[in-house]
């Protein structure tokens, strides 16, 4: 085992020395959390990238806990918000909701914690450019809420996400480039043609652990534009984003 990008990387034919050795770090990645596990399992299979299994394989396990604690963040942070700011509406809740919950802020709070250097993944996986590295930390960040709620309750994995997640969140959110570009480019087509902007995943490239999707967004018939990422919903922002810049330039002339 190597380390590499602050990363621990398993070669495919690592022994068993090498993963009892990265088996036994995970209790200090426990302590940053201030969460045991009751099942370590849970714990490991969040911190294995897909990457490690037999590539004809379809087992992705990390994905699966990835998928569970998005929407177990996503609910964490908009009871949090809900409660704390009485007086704000539902625009307000919402831009600041898909700032916490955005890859780009996960990737920080991820840091802050060293969590890189406890994630399993395979050489080839993490040559990667930053911000796949960067995309890397923050799904296995929800991978990690997701086994929290799996292996306790709802109620444990608030208590770890609002504790990790939200300290000093205002002083990190407004000093960093966190735009939800789907939400500005939602209300910009409603204001300016009054129409929905409509996605659509038109392509997917590449293995199973490597995986690349390509996303188109149109605003009525005239308008459209694309995007490619890691995940549907980096594909799907990134068209956005280059839709929100075609208007810009077409602003500008």
């Amino acid at each position: 085992m190597m380390i590499e990008h602050d990363t621990i990387v398993l070669r495919p034919q690592a022994d068993s020395q090498k993963i009892e050795k990265w088996r036994k770090s995970l209790p200090q990645l426990e302590e940053k959390l201030n969460y045991f596990f009751k099942n370590t399992d849970l714990l490991e299979a969040a911190l294995i990238h897909k990457s490690i299994y037999n590539q004809e394989s379809d087992h992705s396990i990390a994905e699966r806990l990835e998928y569970l604690g998005d929407s177990v963040l996503e609910l964490a942070i908009t009871e949090y918000l809900f409660k704390t700011f009485h007086d704000k509406d539902e625009g307000f809740l919402t831009k600041k909701r898909s700032k916490i919950i955005s890859k780009v802020y996960l990737n920080k709070k991820a840091g802050e914690i060293g969590l890189a250097k406890y994630i399993l993944v395979k050489e080839d996986e993490i040559n990667l450019n930053r911000p796949k590295r960067s995309s890397l930390t923050a799904d296995t960040m929800e991978s990690l809420f997701g086994a929290i709620f799996l292996d306790s309750s709802y109620l444990e994995a608030k208590y770890v996400i609002q504790n990790l997640i939200l300290s000093n969140f205002d002083e990190l959110i407004s000093h960093t480039d966190l735009q939800n570009y789907k939400s500005n480019l939602q209300e910009f087509s409603h204001t300016e043609f009054a129409e929905n902007p409509v996605y659509e995943i038109i392509k997917e490239a590449g293995p199973e652990h490597q995986k690349k999707f390509y996303a188109k967004v149109s605003v009525g018939t005239k308008y459209s534009s694309s995007g490619s990422g890691k995940s549907k919903k980096t594909a799907e922002q990134k068209a956005a984003r280059n839709l929100l810049k075609k208007f810009q330039n077409k602003l500008n002339k």
